[in-house]
């Protein structure tokens, strides 16, 4: 799409109803894969786990041209879908549905960063890891991963984490870092007039459980939920909880036509 290859991931034999469409975005140095515990809610829903591109031309920021590519016409998306975002795929939900409000119907927020000044300096310190040498980020994958996912994370989760960043060059990763540290989305939060759902771990190193709710009780009628025991990927270390509670969410908001938020 607009001349940048981009990956795509769905479920065999899953809802292909373009009226139930619910793109997922996930977080930084992850890829769409990162969703394959929300297979149950295949059935029901037409989920698509987007991957940003492994490179953003010199002329964007990651943030800038992953918003372009998504509302590119060659994306082939429908007029309006539901949209999943986890940490940095929850700054691009945002700033999609702030640009784009007429396409969204419904948002979850995962782990939310809407603002760097409300994320914990833990997020900062490890962005040094990517000025790291390649092969020294490469063993400190790793320990990233058990940071994010936390003790709950099945072995293949994190497999999956230190495959995919692994596959980022350190000056991509710390263009995406950037965009993180100089958004502040937060006095704009009160534009957003779609049905919203944040969803945040109470273990989360990252992104502590107040700055969620901060977020919540900013978004005109957004909804908190709060899993106690999970970290930053609760999708992936409490499948059943998170689908439970998404699951209901947008059978209610992401399917048929949407009510806007008053």
């Amino acid at each position: 799409m607009k001349g940048t290859p981009s990956r795509l991931f769905t479920f065999p034999n899953g809802d292909t109803d373009v009226a139930r469409t619910v793109v997922c975005l996930p977080g930084l140095g992850a890829s769409g894969r990162s969703f394959a515990p929300m297979e149950p809610l295949a059935g029901r829903f037409r989920l698509l786990l987007w991957t940003p591109p492994l490179h953003t031309p010199a002329t964007h920021t990651p943030l800038q041209w992953n918003l372009a590519v998504l509302n590119d016409p060659e994306a082939r998306l429908p007029e309006r879908f539901a949209l999943v975002g986890s940490s940095y795929g929850s700054l691009l939900s945002i700033a999609f549905a702030l640009a784009h409000p007429e396409r969204v119907k419904a948002l979850v927020l995962v782990s939310p960063v809407a603002s760097v000044r409300r994320v914990r300096r833990l997020a900062v310190t490890l962005s040094t890891l990517v000025r790291t040498p390649r092969p020294l980020a490469y063993l400190f994958a790793p320990t990233v991963a058990r940071v994010l996912g936390g003790a709950r994370l099945p072995p293949e989760g994190r497999a999956e984490i230190v495959r995919e960043a692994r596959r980022l060059t350190p000056v991509e990763l710390l263009r995406r870092l950037r965009d993180v540290l100089a958004a502040d989305f937060h006095p704009r939060l009160h534009q957003l007039r779609v049905p919203t759902l944040v969803i945040q771990g109470g273990r989360d190193l990252l992104v502590p459980p107040r700055a969620a709710r901060d977020v919540a009780e900013h978004i005109p009628g957004a909804r908190l939920e709060l899993l106690r025991d999970a970290s930053h990927l609760p999708y992936m270390s409490h499948p059943e909880a998170f689908n439970a509670a998404v699951g209901a969410f947008l059978q209610e908001h992401g399917a048929g036509t949407p009510r806007l938020v008053p």
